[in-house]
């Protein structure tokens, strides 16, 4: 991941590799920020986040201790 020290933006390696600069901060601003690279960065999205959390029983779904 290459972030933008300026503005914050996040880019990944190979949108990086077309930029020696943030262009975000270029079209904004109109200045030149190098892009640095962030070591240890990993994505979290909606989707991984409920995948780590456990499933929970459906809606109508009732348990008890007695057995029927």
């Amino acid at each position: 991941m290459f972030r933008c020290e300026n503005c914050g933006s996040g880019y990944s390696a190979q949108a990086a590799s077309s930029w020696t600069s943030c262009p975000r901060c270029l079209a904004r601003e109109r200045i030149q920020v190098p892009l640095t690279f962030e070591l240890g960065w990993r994505k979290t999205d909606a989707g991984e986040r409920e995948a780590a959390a456990p499933a929970a029983p459906a809606g109508g779904e009732r348990r008890s201790g007695v057995l029927s």
